[in-house]
């Protein structure tokens, strides 16, 4: 029954494997030729507003272009990683008022949480039984 299983999986596993590597290098692919792309278009928009404005005020304005997008990016990450911190820091205060309710409760009601913890370890060792 086990060589079955792990024969299965095994299979499984190598398919999984082969289709990540495969995707992989397709992504790759397209990444490369995105940012080849991109590249290139960069250098056409370029060569059109230096025949309007001249080589020099062309490089500027798309440097100035890419220098905005790069800190509308980094605005938007400082600001989902706020929101991503402040989420934590709620999470975190509710786990540690339910802790708190919790020792609360050990404190006041001692013999009722000695039962329910007696209760949990035998239900635990009682089901805990293999019959192979």
């Amino acid at each position: 029954m086990l060589s079955i299983l792990s024969l299965l999986t095994g299979a499984s596993v190598h398919r999984t494997v082969a289709r990540v590597k495969r995707n992989s290098i397709f992504i790759a692919l397209a990444a490369l030729f995105l940012l080849t792309a991109y590249a290139l278009a960069v250098a056409a928009g370029a060569i059109w507003l230096a025949g309007i404005y001249g080589p020099l005020a062309a490089v500027l304005f798309l440097a100035v272009g890419a220098l905005l997008i790069a800190i509308i990016v980094l605005v938007v990450m400082s600001i989902i990683n706020a929101r991503e911190a402040r989420r934590a820091r709620d999470r975190r205060a509710a786990l540690e008022s339910l802790a708190t309710v919790g020792i609360g409760l050990v404190r006041a009601q001692p013999l009722l949480t000695a039962g329910v913890l007696a209760a949990i370890v035998a239900a635990n060792l009682m089901g805990s039984k293999r019959e192979d």
